[in-house]
């Protein structure tokens, strides 16, 4: 900030100044010329301008840095070409039998891969874990839900080339997963396989609305 001086007359008590006789050498003060006066102006104006033109490119930069995606992790909802499969296989029986394609849910996949691993780990094939339920992971999720079904099955002879249709086959062979999969009340979904320490493969199949 610039200083500002401030010069002030000593008052007597009669209102009138009262003349001080300077002892210092006299002050001389240059006044500028109009010329430099100008001169003075033009730099001050390309200065404002130079400050004003580096100010909006910082912005420029900084909101750029703020628009770019942060990482580039994959998405929890990206599935493998045998995960990719069994949700096709899954749409094309809904299709046939009138009830609407499933779509996929990135937060169900979070419940879905849960249990997968889990079982694969512990090597059991079941709804409840040692520590949770399908409601308890999907909760955990952060869902709500109005209804929730759970579809598993786990294969140690099949390859992943083969496990999605041995997967859906042994669904539709049985009346519960059946009507699970092929109920128009189901909207979302969500598939995970997880592979034991043995080759034994594990697969989850969420459906939610």
């Amino acid at each position: 900030m610039k200083g500002v001086v401030v010069l002030m007359r000593a008052s007597s008590a009669t209102g009138r100044g009262t003349a001080r006789t300077s002892r210092r050498p006299a002050k001389v003060v240059r006044i500028p010329t109009a010329n430099a006066v100008r001169r003075k102006r033009t730099l001050r104006l390309a200065v404002a301008i130079f400050a004003a033109v580096v100010a909006a490119a910082l912005s420029t930069r900084l909101g750029f840095i703020r628009k770019r995606p942060v990482g580039t992790a994959q998405p929890i909802a990206q599935l493998s070409s045998a995960e990719s499969r069994i949700v096709e296989l899954v749409n094309a029986e809904r299709k046939r039998s009138g009830a609407a394609p499933l779509t996929l849910s990135e937060r169900l996949m979070l419940a879905s891969r849960t249990h997968s691993q889990d079982m694969a780990v512990r090597g059991y094939l079941g709804h409840d874990s040692a520590d949770d339920t399908t409601a308890d992971r999907v909760r955990a999720a952060g869902l709500d839900y109005e209804e929730l079904a759970e579809n598993l099955y786990n294969d140690r002879g099949s390859g992943l080339g083969e496990l999605p249709e041995h997967a859906l086959m042994n669904w539709l062979a049985s009346p519960a997963p059946r009507g699970n999969l092929l109920s128009p009340r189901f909207r979302t979904t969500a598939v995970a396989i997880a592979r034991a320490a043995d080759g034994t493969l594990y697969v989850t199949l969420d459906l939610m609305r």
